[in-house]
């Protein structure tokens, strides 16, 4: 599977590299997005109604999470729904931790909305500037360059993640 921002810049920069309009990526992404995190709202509705009232050992937590999302979208919905979309790992929970809130479903949803059309512009936005930029570096180093570069990029980044792992493991 690839994270939806990855495959949005993705199929952005092939749609501009191939001339053809961005109108399908827009409407893919942010569709996609809206049914997906609508989704996300269910489980957590339904969820709760069964987690919060059982017996097992999961229902304490839920019943925590269910307390504090109460207090965090009854508080600042717009902000918790619409924010919350443009926050990695964040936009993966919020629509569950949402149904799970007192929060009614057309309020999510216009939240939600302004929040997936932000988020598929930012990464419409970075797809675009990651194309421009592989095209430039490619004329100024050729292909072999930029792979190079590429490579080196990834290397650097992989040693500085080791190092902070061992770091942390000493402490």
């Amino acid at each position: 599977m690839v994270p939806s921002g990855l495959a949005t810049s993705l199929a952005t920069a092939v749609a501009l590299e191939e001339g053809v309009t961005l109108l399908p990526v827009a409407a893919a992404a942010t569709i996609g997005g809206a049914i997906g995190d609508s989704l996300g709202f269910w489980i957590g509705r339904k969820g709760r109604e069964r987690w919060v009232e059982g017996s097992a050992r999961w229902a304490g937590l839920v019943r925590e999470i269910h307390a504090e999302a109460s207090r965090i979208f009854g508080g600042h919905p717009f902000l918790s729904v619409t924010v919350a979309r443009l926050i990695s790992f964040v936009r993966t929970v919020m629509p569950m931790v949402a149904g799970m809130s007192p929060l009614p479903y057309p309020r999510y949803l216009s939240y939600e909305l302004v929040g997936v059309v932000l988020w598929c512009a930012l990464y419409m936005m970075m797809g675009a500037a990651a194309g421009e930029g592989w095209e430039r570096v490619v004329r100024l180093f050729g292909v072999g360059g930029a792979l190079l570069f590429v490579a080196l990029a990834v290397a650097v980044w992989w040693l500085w993640r080791r190092r902070l792992r061992r770091r942390k493991r000493s402490t």
